[in-house]
């Protein structure tokens, strides 16, 4: 049987009003809406993904709101950072805020976290829960890849911040960065991860949004901790119950009972009257966050929060609060965690640290960079890598495991461009002359491959072959071995030894293994730093005992010395002294301290360390195989002295020991340059070119 289907039985639409209407529906922007009247009217808390169920209702966590709305599409502020204790609601601002962007089409988003697996396990056990609540936000989904979602105006991808990879492959209008303080402090050579990702929403200009959430760790290097100091740090002001009094919640008023002091009055708030008092103003409420610092980026907020202000019932109790303070003051093992974990702040233990202006008095005025000082007998190198330039220093060992700084050069390359390495190269062939004009070669180089492993593994193969073998060098005095290494600092907190062999296999800084490794060596970087800061504090306090006493300091019992040329007491950018080290050398010597408590050195966010890094590298070639400097015999260092700083004897004088190395034989006004003279930048002549210290 057939279907005969005529005109009048189908009603055809009217193509006007259909074109129309889609022409309205695409240039109608969406309602204007803040991300706290999104969540309240669209988020579902899924069963098990949250204390309480149901309906979101930011009344429920009103510290929220006003981070929240920060980061809606109408408001001109552009980065966020929220400085917190744990589990006082961040990570929802970000949940919620990733389907205020999804539902709206506004534009692509990156959720970064801090490595792989905590970006799948944000997404499959937070967001996609949220999502499946909500089953309109879920039709928007055009796929149902895990890390890579995309949806009408835009992708979400979640990635993780250890992959310079990953940052590089994205562009995207907001960013939403958790746990920011776990992100690499240097990646790839470019700088702290954060930075780079922020960098990702660069090209939208004013309509780019970034929110950063952590819990801080350690003070000074803390990326969190910097983000609330650059902006408005905002801190939550409430009432008092019983006198109207406004003020913060502060730790120093929290009693042993779980209440507070007022600070006004000196009433006693209970607990109970927490909801109330964190009601906030336009919303039934008093309480509101009040910026403290009038000189940050307008377009800049920051806020901090910690447990005391937690809804009741979402968090632990005032009461809890006030036993954890009282268990950390017990136990200084647990303060750590309490301030990071409870009160939401970086923490700073004892500390072992220098301090560069005193430690750059220790120079010596007439002995030369450039020049191997007397005592000096072996030579070793420490190279490190950046993204563009190599970082030599050269050093001297002698009897007694005595060392003097020799030179510091920077040398312009691409590290990842073996062809580049040139210049790198003839410096490491170069030599330095003696106080007697004797030519000496480096014995031994270690290099840290850092984030360009793979190539600087290319170098030492085509140098030497495997890592720590040897190659012959020429010099005045004829050819000498040089061993070359690949070295890479241990990430242990606390290394036992200096020197540690290389493993079979190598992996390279994205954790990947390394095909047909040469053999990376590793370095107690740890043991070595404490080695130099010892030395540095030791020298310190001789000078100042010597000073007290009016004594001539004995300079020769000194574990590190450095080279003073002139003696000029500033520095002079326009008439540099090419004999002495600039004043950067000794910041970057001194930058890192040894934090106690955490048992870790800390490099304070964004400054440079590659002076440390040089000598430790120089220091650990010394102690490496090919010299074992450690254990050289007597009669081997008087060998070296024979050769490199024989004594001349007058006629009527006694035959002396050359094995004193107090002595500072006379230095000509311009330092001898090396052999074979590194080629750098036109800017530029070893390592004052880059840092306004061209001679």
């Amino acid at each position: 049987m057939s279907l005969d289907l005529i005109a009048h039985d189908v009603v055809l639409a009217d193509p006007q009003r259909v074109v129309c209407s889609a022409w309205e529906k695409a240039w109608t922007l969406p309602p204007r809406q803040t991300v706290s009247e999104w969540a309240d009217a669209n988020r579902i808390i899924a069963k098990g993904a949250g204390a309480e169920p149901g309906e979101w209702r930011t009344a429920r966590n009103p510290i929220l709101r006003e981070i929240m709305d920060c980061l809606s599409d109408h408001s001109p502020i552009r980065i966020v950072d929220f400085m917190k204790s744990a589990q006082i609601g961040a990570t929802e601002i970000g949940i919620n805020w990733t389907g205020y962007v999804v539902d709206r089409g506004s534009d692509s988003m990156i959720v970064a976290q801090p490595v792989k697996d905590l970006a799948r396990s944000w997404v499959l056990s937070k967001f996609d829960p949220a999502v499946l609540e909500m089953p309109e936000l879920r039709a928007k989904f055009a796929t149902d890849n895990t890390l890579e979602k995309h949806f009408p105006g835009g992708t979400l991808w979640a990635i993780w911040a250890n992959s310079s990879n990953q940052l590089r492959q994205r562009t995207a209008r907001y960013i939403f960065m958790d746990e920011v303080d776990e992100y690499p402090k240097d990646l790839g050579g470019q700088g702290p991860a954060d930075q780079q990702l922020e960098a990702r929403a660069s090209s939208y200009g004013d309509r780019g949004k970034v929110y950063r959430a952590c819990t801080p760790t350690i003070a000074g290097a803390s990326a969190i901790e910097a983000g609330y100091q650059a902006g408005d740090m905002c801190v939550y002001v409430v009432q008092c119950p019983e006198c109207g009094g406004e003020q913060t919640l502060d730790v120093e008023r929290l009693q042993p009972d779980g209440t507070f002091a007022c600070e006004v009055s000196g009433c006693v708030i209970h607990e109970h009257h927490k909801d109330t008092m964190l009601a906030e103003r336009g919303f039934g409420g008093t309480a509101y966050w009040k910026p403290t610092n009038p000189a940050a980026d307008p377009y800049h907020r920051s806020f901090h929060a910690w447990a005391a202000y937690a809804p009741l019932g979402l968090g632990p109790s005032w009461k809890d609060l006030a036993d954890a303070k009282a268990e950390a003051d017990r136990d200084p093992n647990k303060m750590a965690g309490f301030y990071n974990l409870k009160l939401g702040l970086p923490f700073e233990g004892e500390r072992q640290q220098q301090d560069s202006e005193e430690v750059a008095k220790l120079a010596e005025p007439g002995v030369h960079r450039g020049i191997v000082p007397p005592g000096g007998l072996v030579l070793t190198a420490g190279v490190d890598f950046q993204h563009d330039r190599a970082e030599v220093q050269v050093i001297a060992t002698g009897r007694g495991q005595r060392r003097w700084i020799v030179d510091y050069a920077v040398i312009d390359l691409d590290p990842t461009i073996l062809e580049t390495y040139d210049a790198l190269d003839g410096y490491l062939k170069g030599t330095w002359r003696t106080a007697k004009g004797i030519e000496m070669g480096i014995s031994a180089a270690a290099l840290d491959g850092g984030n360009w492993t793979e190539t600087v593994a290319q170098f030492v193969k085509k140098a030497v072959g495997n890592s720590g073998s040897n190659r012959m060098i020429e010099t005045p005095l004829g050819f000498i071995k040089q061993a070359v290494y690949l070295v890479r600092g241990r990430a242990e907190k606390k290394s036992d030894r200096a020197v540690y062999r290389p493993a079979k296999t190598e992996v390279n800084h994205r954790e990947k293994t390394v095909a047909r490794s040469i053999g990376v060596w590793g370095v107690g970087t740890s043991v070595l730093k404490h080695m130099v800061y010892g030395w540095l504090t030791a020298a310190l306090g001789a000078k100042d005992e010597a000073e007290r006493e009016g004594a001539d300091e004995n300079l020769s019992v000194r574990m590190l010395r450095f080279p003073g040329g002139r003696g000029d007491e500033v520095h002079d950018p326009l008439n540099p002294d090419p004999g002495a080290l600039p004043a950067r050398y000794f910041k970057g010597l001194t930058v890192e301290y040894f934090d106690q408590d955490a048992g870790a050195w800390i490099k304070p966010k964004g400054a440079r360390n590659e002076e440390l890094d040089t000598v430790v590298y120089a220091i650990w070639a010394s102690l490496a195989p090919a010299v074992k400097a450690d254990v050289i015999r007597d009669s081997q260092w008087a060998a070296l002295e024979e050769q490199y700083h024989p004594v001349s004897h007058g006629l009527f004088d006694q035959p002396s020991d050359f094995r004193e190395t107090s002595a500072v034989a006379p230095a000509p006004v311009v330092p001898a340059k090396p052999m074979h003279a590194p080629v750098v930048s036109p800017r530029s002549a070893g390592i004052a070119a880059r840092d306004g210290w061209g001679f």
